[in-house]
């Protein structure tokens, strides 16, 4: 599958290089953007997820950021789920993020998207041993997950160069351990100071 995947990003990224190479404007080269990421859901299971990353563009395509990464995650007892939980998952991530096409607004007849990107991600969280670990160590403690997420997105730009954001990722370590269950998607802002 992963084969599959890199395949796929590679074609698709030397398919549109001619597309790319021309010049856009306005150059983000040394900015700074915020991206608050939330995710709020409650019912039965709930989940409550914050993510404030701050992110420089090294070049006008190439950005990285870091922030902090908080999730929250609950569940109630019911007849189909027989058990309840409440646990607290924190830590921090990082990511890189190289934008493929940056105006497509000029060459696409229908305004879709302004941006299709490819995203890169690590993340050190810990997580409670006795709901992520719990077959190989004792119920108390914690310990930390390293993930490495990746895939790719759209942005669709609101004004000059604030944006919003989807993003498809797959986490690479995925298992029982893991917080995520592939595909992961997430919705974000994107806005420059």
């Amino acid at each position: 599958m992963w084969k599959k995947l890199f395949v796929f990003i590679l074609a698709a990224s030397c398919g549109i290089a001619s597309i790319a190479a021309q010049p856009e404007t306005p150059d983000r080269k040394g900015k700074f953007y915020l991206v608050p990421e939330v995710w709020l859901s409650f019912g039965t299971r709930s989940y409550v997820e914050v993510a404030p990353l701050v992110a420089y563009h090294i070049t006008h395509r190439l950005s990285a950021g870091l922030g902090p990464h908080y999730i929250y995650q609950s569940q109630k007892e019911t007849p189909f789920l027989p058990y309840a939980y409440r646990t607290h998952l924190f830590g921090a991530k990082g990511f890189a993020r190289f934008s493929m096409i940056t105006d497509a607004e000029r060459f696409l007849p229908v305004n879709l998207f302004s941006e299709l990107f490819l995203h890169a991600e690590y993340e050190a969280i810990s997580l409670e041993k006795a709901y992520f670990y719990a077959p190989d160590y004792p119920a108390e403690g914690r310990f930390i997950y390293q993930g490495f997420l990746v895939g790719g997105g759209l942005a669709q730009r609101v004004g000059p160069m604030n944006s919003i954001s989807f993003m498809i990722l797959w986490d690479l370590n995925e298992s029982d351990r893991s917080p995520y269950s592939n595909p992961i998607l997430r919705f974000a802002f994107n806005l420059y100071l």
